[in-house]
């Protein structure tokens, strides 16, 4: 199908968890939507891929072709498919020399929704009105009231479990039900809320599934391909269009308006242009500022949205430090249990809640899991006590420095210039993250655990030098590497301040949405793709009600 021939509805770019989001709502509202999706289809037999037929490829490019160093630090590159992710040559970006960014990326339909961990609690007014209650930076122009209905049709659609706990610091759901503790994580419950009056260990939030299809699903029920563009497809108005590496967005001479995309085709290199009436970005954070900033037009010189100088700007990801550890007192019994995002344990944020009670700002929450590690008990050196481990990720604040530009040098393999990251943690970063690392280990030790590194409870055959490096970096991430990359094009009340509306509509281009990561304003500590597919519904809402807008 020449999909250059028409001018669809309403095109968008990205086909991750957004993206699939994006394109459901639309279609469901009777509009013909084409998907740009820079990376090629997946069989539902790369989704059935083995331990045993990842890791040999995993190795070759970790120790010969290094086509995926960068995508290699994540440890889901080591316990999924490693061709979900992208080939960094093919696909490079710069930082500065002192300042290291890992941009982990996904490489099939579906984007990052075939790899992440489908945790998916709700942001509370404590972020989205933080800045009234600090002083640091600004309030979202939106609150939880405004993305409540959309939470609840998301959390519905994707079968999100959670215990409901009446905590005005996580919202309760729309929850299909709720999985139970594991022996070992009742235990450190238990030891814990009977210690601090400030803390509860509840169920993880997130969606019912794991990575691997179940019988008789060809995808995984957490991916976009199964669930929100499964749905837009079996309309019958949806197009998707992968191996389409989005370029630029065109706009109408003489109007506020985006009237088109340039893609390069990724296997020919050609470039083609397709029109549309209404165009969402959902390509990732980074991606979609890239597209911004590489879509100047003399009316818009520092790109699309550009003209407060707001634009690339507020970068963040959140800071996170495991903690690794055994239970002496909680003996294995051989038994297996689901580890998922809703098979999982969450320690909600305690701190500064409505008024400011730490020498920090804002503050953490703690997710993990205790007996649910799918690691061979070949592999375990203590196979006789229970193991789990806590993950500390802390709000990282807005930053005028932490920014995306163009490189002026590098451009990827299909001619686009690469974005130039800059982000590091500051002194304010630094101080949450490791209150939240000495919070997390002071509650292991209270339970009764022994914190260890990863390479004192595993034996790690071929990889034992590297995992020695990367874990140093999960004592305390480096940016990027947690995967929650969020602003630079942050949503506001005003053109001056802003680079979209409250809507996610670029000001001074009606018809052109950001509603993925890039228009947040704050990160939160919460992971953020309910909330970002929440923005993407209440977007597409907006653009359905209002096509006079659009025509």
């Amino acid at each position: 199908m020449d999909v250059t021939d028409q001018v669809w509805d309403a095109i968008v770019v990205g086909s991750g968890a957004n993206g699939g989001a994006a394109t459901w709502k639309l279609t469901q509202g009777g509009l013909r939507v084409l998907v740009l999706e820079a990376s090629r289809s997946s069989s539902p037999k790369e989704h059935r891929a083995s331990f045993l037929t990842n890791a040999p490829r995993a190795l070759y490019r970790h120790a010969f072709s290094h086509r995926q160093d960068t995508q290699k630090h994540h440890p889901t590159y080591w316990a999924t498919n490693p061709d979900f992710f992208v080939d960094d040559k093919d696909n490079p970006y710069t930082t500065p020399d002192d300042s290291p960014f890992r941009w982990i990326r996904g490489g099939r339909l579906g984007g990052r929704t075939l790899t992440w961990d489908a945790v998916t609690p709700r942001l509370s007014d404590y972020e989205f009105k933080a800045a009234s209650v600090d002083g640091f930076g600004v309030d979202w122009p939106i609150s939880h009231d405004d993305l409540a209905p959309y939470y609840s049709e998301l959390e519905g659609l994707l079968r999100v479990f959670g215990s409901r706990e009446d905590l005005p610091q996580i919202p309760d759901g729309n929850f299909a039900g709720q999985k139970e503790l594991t022996p070992g994580e009742e235990y450190f419950r238990s030891k814990v809320e009977a210690q601090y009056d400030d803390r509860r260990v509840i169920v993880s939030r997130g969606i019912d599934g794991e990575r691997s299809p179940e019988r008789g699903i060809d995808y995984s029920r957490i991916t976009s391909v199964q669930t929100t563009l499964k749905r837009a497809v079996d309309t019958g108005l949806c197009t998707i269009r992968p191996n389409a590496r989005a370029a630029r967005v065109l706009l109408e001479p003489g109007k506020e308006r985006a009237e088109a995309v340039e893609f390069v085709d990724t296997r020919t290199g050609e470039r083609h242009i397709v029109r549309g009436k209404r165009i969402f970005l959902c390509a990732s954070t980074i991606e979609s500022v890239r597209l911004l900033l590489n879509s100047r037009t003399d009316e818009h010189p520092n790109g699309l949205g550009g003209n407060s100088g707001i634009l690339g700007r507020f970068v963040m990801d959140h800071s996170a430090g495991n903690v690794y550890f055994t239970l002496p007192e909680v003996k294995e019994t051989g038994e297996s249990y689901e580890f998922s995002g809703c098979a999982s344990i969450m320690v909600p944020r305690y701190q500064n809640l409505g008024k400011r009670d730490q020498p920090y700002l804002r503050g953490f929450g703690i997710w993990g899991g205790i007996q649910r590690m799918p690691v061979p008990r070949l592999f375990r050196r203590h196979k006789s006590v229970a193991f789990g481990f806590l993950c500390g990720r802390s709000e990282v604040l807005p930053h005028l420095e932490n920014r995306i530009e163009l490189s002026t040098t590098v451009r990827d393999r299909y001619g686009i210039p690469v974005p130039h990251i800059t982000c590091s943690w500051k002194e304010a970063d630094l101080a949450v993250a490791a209150a939240a690392r000495a919070d997390t280990e002071e509650m292991v030790r209270r339970a009764g655990g022994i914190p260890g590194m990863v390479t004192d409870h595993f034996y790690t055959p071929f990889v034992q030098n590297f995992l020695k490096q990367i874990q140093k970096e999960w004592t305390l991430s480096t940016p990027g590497m947690f995967v929650h990359e969020v602003g630079g094009a942050r949503m506001g009340l005003h053109p001056d301040h802003s680079v979209t509306d409250s809507f996610g509509a670029v000001w001074g281009v009606s018809n052109l949405f950001v509603t993925d990561g890039a228009c947040w304003v704050t990160s939160g500590w919460q992971n953020p793709t309910l909330t970002e597919m929440a923005i993407t519904l209440r977007a597409c809402d907006h653009a359905l009600r209002e096509p006079g807008r659009i025509a």
